[in-house]
């Protein structure tokens, strides 16, 4: 793996995305840096992200146009980080698609952006981490969030947090590859948060209501809806 660190930047994935063509081909970059200024999350929200205390990353990788289920490259990140916290002893569960929560509060939110060419797909997948965030910082975060610090009572060293993501993510992704998403689905299905529970799901361009009821074999939600239908979301915002 090539490792990029830098002390502070807009956005690793803003940077991931003007470097990549610098970047060694045929090899995972991972770009960490300090602090990010300007952090984004899904659908252009802010990532809060302070100096020295979270685990900013993104990973660049190119895949075939052919891989499967490309959509829910996102979903695997949030698995391997899973993974993870399990190993540790903690009890992940995850919102779909993939945001990873302790405790019912977010520890980790994931951004996947792709440039597709004519033969490959460059694929920019960023993670933060709360990792050493105090509660009062957490506090004052828009939603319910915390740490691996809060959780835990005791501080973290990051690039011992990232060496373990990377390397499972490194075995999962080789997978993927091979096989899809399909044998990671029983994993991801058991950590699914809200499940069974009414929820509303915005897809960027309708907002459903349903039961958050199960995962596809390729990572999608499946929704109840009230007339016991079901409808499959590709992506979207859960809210309880």
């Amino acid at each position: 793996m090539h490792e990029v660190h830098l002390d502070v930047v807009d956005s690793t994935n803003v940077y991931a995305k003007k470097h990549c063509k610098s970047f060694p081909p045929g090899k995972i970059t991972c770009v960490t840096a300090d602090e990010q200024t300007a952090g984004v999350g899904r659908y252009q929200r802010k990532w809060v992200s302070p100096k020295d205390v979270g685990l900013y990353a993104t990973f660049y990788f190119t895949l075939s146009l052919n891989t499967l289920h490309l959509a829910s490259l996102a979903q695997l990140m949030a698995l391997s980080l899973a993974s993870v916290l399990q190993k540790e002893g903690l009890k992940p569960e995850i919102k779909w698609p993939n945001d990873v929560r302790l405790h019912g509060k977010k520890i980790s939110g994931i951004l996947c952006e792709t440039q597709f060419h004519p033969d490959h797909v460059d694929i920019f997948l960023g993670i933060g981490i709360n990792v050493n965030l105090d509660a009062a910082s957490a506090a004052k975060i828009d939603q319910p969030a915390t740490s691996l610090f809060i959780e835990t009572k005791k501080k973290w060293d990051k690039k011992e947090v990232l060496k373990k993501l990377q390397a499972q993510f490194i075995h999962d992704l080789e997978r993927f590859k091979r096989e899809g998403f399909g044998p990671f689905h029983k994993q991801f299905d058991q950590l699914l948060a809200l499940k069974g529970e009414t929820v509303r799901c915005f897809d960027g361009k309708k907002t459903w209501v349903g039961i958050c009821h199960s995962l596809t074999e390729d990572g999608q939600l499946n929704l109840q809806l009230p007339d016991h239908t079901f409808h499959t979301l590709l992506s979207g915002d859960i809210k309880p």
